[in-house]
């Protein structure tokens, strides 16, 4: 089974998921800026991440957690990108603090 990860969007909060093949939410974490760096810069073996909650029958549908903004797969590779969404939050998340998305990836590296 191939899990991606995508970032979703909506305007109370935003959310990462672990999704499998078959369109499956297998896990869902409240973003922070360490969890959207990871995402974005390093994610490694999906299967690994925890940290989410709990799901309900509804919440296992990716489109009831709000707007895609980046979905990866386990590659690393881009599928699908809201580019407007995509920056919106880079400026929310990084950008408006004054770091970069990859800080937390770099003082990672450093340890």
């Amino acid at each position: 089974m191939s899990l991606i990860i995508e970032w979703r969007f909506r305007p109370d909060s935003d959310t990462v998921l672990i999704v499998d093949d078959e369109k499956v939410v297998r896990l869902a974490i409240p973003a922070d800026a360490m969890v959207l760096s990871k995402m974005l810069t390093d994610p490694g073996d999906l299967s690994l991440w925890e940290g989410g909650k709990l799901l309900e029958a509804i919440d296992r549908n990716p489109a009831s957690w709000g707007e895609l903004v980046i979905s990866r797969s386990e590659e690393g590779q881009i599928l699908t990108m809201d580019p407007e969404l995509f920056w919106n939050g880079i400026y929310e998340w990084f950008r408006s603090r004054g770091i970069d998305y990859d800080l937390y990836l770099k003082l990672a590296r450093k340890m």
